[in-house]
């Protein structure tokens, strides 16, 4: 025999997005683009003044989608943020 209760079990859930957050790594890639933005550049180069096409993007995998904003980006002739020459390709929050 065994004891019953009337009193229902509330389980404890934990967030989706809780979860898989601490499970999945995002991605992020920086593109320069073609101007049909249907490309991406075949070249790096380009020039000052020039209008550059740039394509922001994260991977989220199974995570629930995000939106990426770019608050700062510039350009240097070595992967270090505070290299010189510094160009701002996107300055004042976007």
């Amino acid at each position: 025999q065994g004891n019953v209760s009337s009193h229902a079990i509330l389980p404890t859930w934990v967030p989706f997005s809780a979860t898989v957050s601490s499970e999945e790594k995002l991605a992020f890639s920086l593109r320069l683009m073609e101007e049909n933005w249907n490309t991406e550049k075949s070249s790096p180069t380009f020039h000052l003044g020039e209008v550059a096409h740039l394509q922001a993007e994260v991977q989220t995998g199974s995570h629930p989608p995000l939106q990426l904003f770019v608050d700062h980006c510039v350009a240097t002739p070595s992967p270090d943020q505070n290299g010189s020459p510094s160009h701002a390709i996107v300055d004042f929050h976007g």
